[in-house]
């Protein structure tokens, strides 16, 4: 999940230098342990005001450690990663894209953590999807830093106007929408619910909530299952939406849906919590829209529930290689407890890593927290990102809602492919 702070290059937490290079964690006293530990954050992963206190009270319990935080860029972070993990002097401690970690857990580049688990706050109430992406195999491979889960913005106030009510089924999520649809007919540009067409995140929640996936495990091969009757129920229930409400790009992403809204043609997202700010941006959204916007989770087809969403974030891992290992995992249990989690979510308005803490959202974040009570992730391989590479979602659902080929026609042959990419060809 990428968020904008202000960028962190290099925070010093102590300048004592070591002409041998430093202890390699195996002193007891912790005051007398000594060295420099390397950490890499993603930009706009933390406030720098989290970081500051994280490393003060780092410094406190290890004045003679030295403490490198060097901020990375999400564009060109896969191929750092591979060439550090590669090479004999990796950073101690990197922060990763949970969909990342299975690859580099199954290359043995990360440390196995799982007799450590214990030892961090809150590591019997983390969110069970980044817990998942930390398991791999088993075995722990990291620890769950924060999410970012998806629900639906809305128009407060062109629900009044059409006289329509919060949905709480999708079901009811379309009778709203065509009520939507009804009161701007004269506008050609209205959309009750916006959704393009390779919106993927978006389109899980109703493959999940009808008991479908992306695929499944036996062992260690994989099997393709978005042509289960499941995947297919959820699917057709989301073209039904998308024919009926929506007039995006059916052939586009949604990287530019916030903009869309901004302009006043749009009365619902699907949406991450963030992205209110970037609507209500006085530079490139429309500020007079914040009293104006409200959230509610996605309705699941079982009225009064709500849909499974897919949880982004990232994870903190050990690096196998690191020289600092006692020391990494300590500086890890300190961004990663209870404190500094409670700062997260405050502070940096992120969902934290943890169930305990979900009360802290506030205002609309409630929404977005709440939101990531019932998440999924996706299927936890090594070959995951090749599959994301190879747009393998994003093709299938263009070819659904542009009527290219029918749904069975469709996950049939994105499930062959997922199937033949996750198992290692191509």
């Amino acid at each position: 999940m990428t968020r904008t702070w202000l960028s962190v290059v290099t925070v010093a937490v102590a300048v004592i230098a070591t002409a041998c290079g430093g202890s390699t964690g195996t002193t007891t006293n912790p005051a007398d342990q000594t060295g420099t530990l390397t950490v890499w954050l993603m930009n706009g992963s933390a406030p720098q005001s989290v970081i500051d206190s994280v490393n003060a009270d780092f410094n406190a319990k290890y004045p003679k450690v030295t403490v490198k935080v060097e901020i990375q860029q999400w564009g060109d972070i896969g191929t750092k990663l591979d060439t550090a993990f590669g090479g004999s002097n990796p950073p101690d401690v990197i922060e990763l894209g949970n969909t990342l970690v299975a690859k580099y857990a199954a290359a043995d580049a990360l440390e196995n953590i799982s007799g450590k688990k214990s030892s961090f706050d809150n590591s019997n109430t983390w969110l069970q999807s980044l817990t998942d992406s930390c398991t791999v195999n088993s075995k722990l491979y990291c620890v769950p830093y924060y999410a970012g889960s998806r629900a639906i913005i809305y128009r407060k106030d062109f629900f009044t106007a059409a006289n329509v009510q919060v949905p709480t089924s999708m079901d009811d999520l379309l009778t709203v929408g065509q009520k939507l649809m009804t009161a701007h007919s004269s506008d050609p540009n209205f959309s009750a619910l916006y959704f393009p067409g390779k919106y993927w995140y978006a389109a899980l929640p109703f493959v999940w909530d009808f008991g479908g996936n992306i695929a499944t495990q036996s062992g260690d091969k994989w099997q393709g299952s978005l042509n289960a009757d499941g995947s297919q129920q959820g699917l057709v229930k989301l073209q039904n939406l998308v024919n009926a409400l929506s007039r995006a790009d059916k052939t586009g992403d949604e990287a530019k849906q916030d903009a869309a809204f901004a302009q006043g043609h749009i009365a619902m997202i699907i949406a991450n919590g963030w992205e209110v700010g970037v609507i209500t941006d006085p530079k490139a959204g429309n500020p007079a829209l914040k009293d104006k916007l409200g959230a509610f989770p996605i309705p699941s087809h079982n009225s009064g529930q709500t849909a499974p969403v897919f949880l982004g974030g990232s994870d903190l891992a050990v690096a196998a290689r690191s020289k600092h290992i006692d020391l990494a995992n300590a500086w890890i249990g300190m961004l990663t407890g209870q404190k500094h989690m409670t700062d997260m979510a405050t502070v940096g308005g992120v969902i934290p890593n943890t169930t305990s803490l979900l009360g802290l959202g506030t205002g609309l974040n409630q929404v977005f927290f709440g939101a990531a009570k019932n998440s999924r992730f996706v299927p936890n391989s090594k070959n995951w990102a090749s599959v994301e590479n190879a747009n393998v979602l994003p093709d299938m659902l263009v070819k659904i809602f542009t009527k290219q080929q029918t749904i069975p026609e469709a996950t049939g042959s994105a499930s062959s492919r997922i199937t033949s990419i996750l198992n290692g060809g191509g």
